[in-house]
């Protein structure tokens, strides 16, 4: 098979991607070799066809595709490895000029010195003229934001010395400075937020150093005011100091305040480290209220759709949005979240998706015949909505007194958690003592205490155990 590097490379291209790229090969100006053209074409037929395995694909055979384009010549290896390896280098040329023509301060940047002389004084005027008026538009205040600014201030820096040697005007080579300092402070943070992070999971840190005094100093500076940079300085202080829960907060708001200076993929990674932030250092230490703050913060990204890829929603985050609603009880919220944002999950899914969730909302609301009603329309095809479901379906039926349907299911599902080969062990554990403990829950008369107690014993010592909560709750209210 011909190169697997080039062919997974190229199937990674979409379909506007693809059509580019074959207008790019055509240009004389990228290429002249008319071999590549035809790989290309070769390649793009076959990706055209549906369900394609590169693997399996005799087209892609190395003989087939030399023979498809040198005809009848002898077949020889060095020459079409060097074929396929020259086609990699141009797609990856063509990644780059692509990315350089989708921001065009990219290009402007790159064109300055190039011009930046006496004779084309009029060409470096009209282009700086045209790069200060992309950066005026531009909302975006992030690194890159700095960097151009570096670069168009130097080179204007680098012009009039060129121009009036004998008049130095340190305007420019002073804006160049700053940006140059903020461009710097802002990745010094982001790399050592990420060294914060990694240092508390992992045995190996990565070396980064911050200057002595670094955090110090910048509070002081004029750089603080810089939106990002005031919302990096704040995570990495959050992160060194958990405790000072002012850091989160002031993250938070200044991220708020300054939407539009964040790129959505940043705003995703300040909002994961908020979000981490309330779990792991306060939900987990028992400091539920941080529920309200993972919601609120939540809405937000919905609203801006932060957490959206090409207009889809992630399906973790939806999960995840679901479980913090009901926890806090906004069960109206979480309906209508349902409602609206399922169909922006993959489509094959979408009704099983529904009909889950919203039985997860009656579960919440009690609604138990309502639970039993769309747990009906669930296709069992993945093993979270299986065993998910006949847990849900499992507590319904002992909060209805449905005790011969719970004594089914109790069998039933205590079957095929032995013979299903796909769970793991430890998940296979906490079910099956959810199962048990169930079993002994429906069967207790609420005159006996002693058997009640020793269960709520049993369940609290239960570390490998699903329901856990549930079941509790269960056995208190036996009590009561």
């Amino acid at each position: 098979m011909i190169s697997q590097k080039l062919l997974s490379l190229l199937q990674s291209f979409s379909k506007s991607e693809m059509k580019s790229f074959s207008k790019f090969l055509r240009s004389p100006f990228h290429n002249e070799n008319e071999e590549l053209v035809q790989l290309f074409n070769l390649i793009n037929l076959e990706f055209q066809k549906t369900a394609i395995d590169i693997n399996e694909n005799s087209q892609f055979e190395k003989n087939v595709v030399w023979f498809k384009i040198k005809k009848n010549e002898p077949y020889k290896d060095e020459q079409l490895r060097r074929l396929c390896s020259d086609l990699t280098k141009q797609a990856y040329s063509f990644l780059a000029h692509k990315n350089l023509k989708e921001n065009p301060i990219n290009e402007i940047v790159y064109l300055l010195p190039e011009i930046n002389t006496p004779k084309l004084n009029k060409h470096f005027a009209g282009t700086i003229r045209q790069a200060i008026q992309i950066q005026n538009k531009s909302k975006l205040k992030n690194a890159d934001y700095h960097f151009s600014e570096y670069k168009i201030n130097f080179q204007q820096y680098v012009n009039v010395e060129k121009n009036t040697p004998n008049l130095p005007n340190f305007k420019y080579i002073e804006k160049a400075d700053y940006h140059l300092d903020a461009y710097y402070i802002l990745n010094k943070l982001k790399n050592y937020c990420d060294f914060l992070i990694y240092k508390n999971i992992i045995t190996v840190n990565p070396s980064i150093y911050l200057f002595p005094n670094f955090l110090e100093n910048l509070k002081s500076s004029p750089y603080i005011e810089e939106p990002c940079i005031k919302v990096y300085y704040n995570i990495v202080s959050m992160l060194i100091s958990p405790e000072e829960e002012s850091f989160y907060h002031n993250a938070k708001k200044i991220s708020e305040e300054n939407f539009d200076s964040f790129s959505h993929q940043e705003l995703n990674t300040i909002y994961i480290y908020l979000k981490n932030y309330c779990i792991d250092t306060k939900i987990n230490k028992g400091k539920s209220e941080y529920f309200h703050e993972l919601f609120a913060i939540s809405k937000t990204l919905l609203k801006k759709e932060i957490n959206f890829t090409n207009g889809m929603i992630r399906q973790q985050d939806y999960k995840n949005i679901i479980t913090v609603g009901l926890h806090i009880k906004e069960f109206d919220w979480t309906e209508n979240f349902i409602q609206k944002y399922t169909n922006r999950l993959p489509k094959e899914s979408q009704d099983s998706d529904l009909s889950y969730n919203l039985a997860k909302v009656h579960f919440h609301k009690k609604e138990y015949e309502k639970v039993i009603e769309k747990l009906r329309f669930v296709e069992y095809k993945t093993l979270p909505y299986t065993m998910g479901g006949r847990l849900m379906l499992l507590k319904t039926y002992y909060e209805l007194k449905e005790l011969d349907a719970l004594e089914s299911l109790l069998d039933s599902y205590s079957i095929y958690l032995r013979r299903n080969k796909f769970i793991s062990r430890e998940v296979k554990q906490q079910l099956m003592n959810g199962i048990r403990f169930t079993r002994k829950l429906s069967s207790l008369a609420p005159y006996d205490k002693r058997g009640i107690q020793k269960l709520k014993d049993q369940i609290n010592n239960c570390k490998a155990l699903a329901a856990k909560k549930w079941l509790i709750e269960k056995v208190d209210e036996l009590v009561n």
